[in-house]
């Protein structure tokens, strides 16, 4: 069998990370250092402050940063019941939530995304750089854009 797809319209990024929705991050760290050499992780709490909040509503998470070889790892700890990740856990329980890519096109990639339909969730700014997440289907995966390269002169 043999599908005829498209070229797409814009190259693809750097995987920053898959983020990973958990009641409890350090218990999981805990398990996860238990079997793999993973390092010390960084940990954040996060709460954007209404200016740094683009679309979606308000919330407050704990960011656990894990290093699996080239590969990170973002556990995510919902600190309030009204965020993205609180929502997915109750539905879905714990689980992977989304696949992270750092871009240095952000504005592109949101007008792709919206231009082809698929909801924007959530953005918001964290350490400087703007990120968001965009629902997909087919498929059902959340997309996350990092502005993590940003183009020279930018």
């Amino acid at each position: 069998m043999t599908w005829q797809l498209s070229d797409g319209t814009a190259q693809l990024t750097n995987l920053s990370h898959v983020g990973i929705a958990v009641k409890d991050a350090e218990a999981t760290a805990k398990l996860l250092s238990s079997i793999w050499n993973i390092g010390d992780p960084e940990v954040f709490d996060y709460a954007p402050e209404p200016a740094d909040m683009i679309a979606g509503s308000a919330f407050a998470v704990r960011l656990v940063f894990l290093k699996f070889g080239p590969l990170t790892i973002e556990l995510l700890q919902p600190l309030d019941d009204k965020s993205i990740w609180s929502t997915f856990i109750a539905e879905k329980g714990e689980g992977i939530h989304h696949i992270a890519f750092g871009v240095s096109n952000y504005d592109e990639m949101v007008d792709i995304f919206t231009a082809q339909g698929h909801p924007l969730l959530v953005a918001a700014v964290f350490n400087g750089e703007r990120w968001c997440y965009f629902d997909t289907a087919p498929g059902g995966t959340v997309i996350e854009f990092r502005e993590e390269y940003k183009r020279a002169g930018a």
